[in-house]
């Protein structure tokens, strides 16, 4: 976990991050973060107030954070004191397994007065990261 030296994202704090992960992880790397993060880290300016990220010129070319692809998740924390808000790393290091199969249950009276039959599936998964140092994460300053 890299943490900000102030309350509010900066564009060295994503560099640090970017240059924290090892080399041979950055290859196959992508940021996730939130669609609020993502909007602070595009208002950032430098001393002549040029944005420092632009947007892709390209068409059907993605924006990147610092040539990296990113993917944004709701599930993810906002910029606030203390939260995890950035996450950089190889995800092939996080593994998802299944636990059992799926379930399936046929709802036949509950949708009987529509002539309707109904399924309810369930599945229980698991995951883990198995190498710790393939993922980074930025942690905002506790206030």
């Amino acid at each position: 976990v890299n943490a900000t030296s102030t309350n509010a994202i900066t564009f060295d704090d994503v560099m640090d991050l970017y240059y924290s992960l090892k080399s041979p992880y950055r290859r196959k790397a992508s940021f996730i973060l939130n669609d609020q993060t993502v909007k602070a880290i595009r208002k950032l300016k430098d001393n002549n107030g040029n944005y420092l990220w632009n947007p892709s010129l390209k068409d059907g070319v993605p924006d990147k954070i610092l040539n990296r692809p990113y993917h944004t998740s709701d599930f993810m924390p906002k910029l606030e004191a203390g939260a995890k808000a950035l996450m950089f790393g190889d995800y092939s290091y996080y593994w998802v397994a299944d636990r059992q199969g799926r379930l399936f249950k046929r709802l036949n009276e509950l949708y009987a007065p529509t002539g309707q039959v109904g399924f309810l599936a369930t599945q229980r998964v698991d995951g883990r990261l198995i190498l710790p140092e393939a993922i980074k994460i930025l942690k905002m300053k506790v206030s």
